[in-house]
């Protein structure tokens, strides 16, 4: 009886045993399976990726392209900065010393041909006006006199020699005269101004500096009261609507470059606008530091987008060819700084990838990175994948 009892309660403890190791193989398992649906989760989470159901891929009209090598004319790229054109530059100064009583013109301003920037109050100018006076009384007398001496010279009233005299104090005073009004418009007087002076017999020593071009005031170095002299320019007035762009060519590539080759211009304050100009100079002698020489292009500027002192990079198209990585304008996308494209995973997944852009050719932009040749990128509707994106990741900072 007691044999009985002792091996049904070792009976039960083995069975209670048995059951209690079962059951831990099932909780594992219940991690396990915990596990996997976490890492399933976090494999569906893919950063850059925009999903798109069938129905917003064809409300968006999203069309892709495949990425190949295209045949495109070689360029070279050189680096320079906008100038202004020289021709149509002036320094404007006095011709004479005074003091500035009245000023018109500021920096900035836009000026025409013969606008008065200021005037100027000069003694010398008085004295000068004061010996022209001088001068035409004396002549308009000895004019006078020679008339009257042709006319009684014929009746023999007077002799030869005093017909003779007086031509010669006649030619002298007009000689004298001549003299006085050349002196007044080397000093800055107009005819009008001069012939105000002849008939009002008035001296007036203030005198207008006059702009010699139509363009804008780049420079004044002009205060009222001030005292000026004719060796200190006071203005600088400079024709923007056509500039300069000067860039360095390293000696290698001098002989790519020609006189009145055409070029584009990217200015670094438009990135995405292209600028056309000419090669208009290339000098002559290679500078022994740069090992390179200065080679500068003319650029319309009638719109007044460039300003002198931007830095810019010409570029120059050649005849020579080579097969580039090259997509459509628009395929490309701005990501703050960065340039962007969306490549195609499949019809409803795109990619948003990062690309270094080249040039522009062709109304293709080369590309130096971050696509491969055959993937297929999106060439129409890439704004609504971008806005997609953005939308995507401000929900995620919210969470």
């Amino acid at each position: 009886m007691v044999f009985r009892k002792t091996l049904f309660v070792l009976f039960a403890l083995f069975f209670f045993l048995g059951c209690g190791k079962s059951e831990e193989p099932s909780t594992e398992a219940g991690k396990g399976d915990t596990h996997a649906g976490e890492a399933g989760k976090h494999e569906g989470e893919r950063p850059g990726v925009i999903a798109l159901s069938p129905e917003a891929v064809e409300s968006a009209g999203i069309k892709t392209e495949e990425v190949s090598l295209r045949p495109v004319n070689v360029e070279y790229s050189f680096t320079g900065k906008v100038s202004v054109n020289e021709t149509r530059l002036a320094h404007v100064g006095p011709r004479i010393p005074g003091r500035a009583v009245e000023v018109f013109a500021n920096a900035g301003d836009y000026v025409k041909k013969g606008q008065r920037l200021a005037i100027i109050d000069s003694p010398e100018l008085g004295e000068a006006q004061s010996q022209y006076l001088k001068a035409k009384t004396a002549f308009e007398i000895a004019e006078k006199s020679f008339g009257r001496a042709k006319i009684v010279l014929e009746g023999k009233v007077i002799s030869t020699g005093e017909f003779q005299r007086r031509e010669g104090e006649y030619l002298s005073a007009k000689t004298d005269l001549k003299a006085a009004e050349d002196k007044l418009h080397l000093l800055g007087m107009t005819e009008k101004e001069l012939s105000a002076i002849g008939k009002e017999h008035t001296i007036n020593s203030r005198v207008a500096i006059y702009s010699p071009i139509s363009g804008a005031v780049i420079e004044r170095h002009l205060t009222l009261g001030e005292v000026v002299e004719p060796v200190k320019p006071l203005f600088t007035v400079a024709d923007l609507s056509n500039l300069w762009v000067i860039a360095d060519v390293p000696e290698a590539d001098v002989p790519k470059v020609k006189k009145g080759q055409s070029v584009a211009i990217v200015a670094s304050a438009y990135p995405e606008k292209v600028f056309k100009g000419k090669l208009s100079y290339i000098s002559e002698v290679i500078d022994p530091e740069t090992r390179g020489v200065k080679v500068r292009a003319e650029v319309d500027n009638a719109k007044g987008a460039l300003k002198p002192e931007m830095f810019a990079t010409v570029r120059i198209s050649t005849s020579e060819k080579e097969k580039v990585l090259a997509v459509p304008e628009s395929a490309l996308q701005r990501d703050g700084d960065k340039s962007i494209v969306f490549v195609a995973i499949d019809e409803h997944e795109f990619e948003k990838r990062v690309v270094e852009v080249g040039s522009r050719l062709n109304g293709l932009h080369r590309i130096f990175s971050g696509l491969n040749e055959g993937e297929k990128v999106v060439v129409k509707g890439a704004f609504t994948l971008k806005s997609e994106g953005q939308k995507g990741e401000m929900e995620g900072h919210g969470h």
